[in-house]
């Protein structure tokens, strides 16, 4: 059971726990925020990002990758970078409605959108909140082409709309899988699905039509490098 002793000092907060060395602190369960969001498209100039704009229905993820770059935008939130990262997520409840307010007014218009630059679009919550599935649909109806990022095999229940996106505009999703040793995997990535799963969805997008790749990253010397070959050749296959 993940415990927020792991979280460092959040440098935005003036105030810190220090927990009774005896008792320690309570276990970390999950707690869910609803956001009502008044923007949801976020836009970059650099030209080190493929994309232009990005869209992020969660805040934090469940997935708990230990390397993840995004926790550092946890203490914005008030929250811990550490077991908050996984524990305390914001869902944006109107994610959906913003994004066809934001296009329908001329932003990011037949644009690339990018599916999420932040957080998983497809960790745990989203097969009760839907948000991406309905995003998706609002992007295929203003014909916006779109790129998917994920560590989940969920992707795979959106294959119909992808496919209709794909062909109207152009879609594709690019599967994260660093590890294939289960173990390694799932220290470093208690959250997410199997590497076996995340190849099967990779496999049905595929056949689908719709263009896919793999995300081979975090590569670290030593753990992970020596699978670059089985990845690629699972991939292939």
């Amino acid at each position: 059971m993940a415990r927020p002793v792991s979280n460092p000092p959040n440098r935005f907060e003036r105030t810190h726990i220090e927990w009774d060395p005896e008792s320690g602190p309570p276990d970390a369960q999950l707690e869910v925020f609803e956001e009502r969001a008044r923007s949801c498209l976020t836009e970059n100039t650099s030209p080190d990002v493929p994309f232009r704009f990005g869209l992020n229905p969660y805040r934090g993820c469940q997935h708990a990758c230990a390397y993840c770059y995004a926790r550092r935008t946890h203490p914005y939130l008030g929250f811990g970078a550490g077991t908050d990262f996984e524990k305390r997520i914001v869902v944006k409840v109107n994610a959906p409605e913003v994004l066809a307010r934001e296009l329908a007014r001329g932003r990011a218009r037949h644009e690339l959108v990018s599916l999420s630059g932040i957080t998983d679009p497809y960790q745990p919550l989203e097969a009760r909140y839907r948000l991406t599935r309905r995003c998706l649909e609002v992007l295929e109806r203003f014909e916006n082409p779109l790129t998917i990022i994920t560590k989940s095999a969920l992707v795979k229940r959106d294959v119909d709309v992808l496919t209709q996106i794909h062909a109207r505009a152009g879609a594709s999703v690019f599967v994260s899988i660093p590890f294939l040793d289960p173990e390694i995997g799932r220290a470093l990535e208690p959250g997410v699905p199997s590497a076996t799963e995340r190849l099967q969805a990779l496999r049905e997008l595929s056949r689908a039509g719709i263009e896919t790749g793999v995300s081979i990253s975090p590569l670290i010397p030593g753990l992970n490098d020596r699978d670059i070959p089985r990845i690629l050749e699972a991939a292939r296959a």
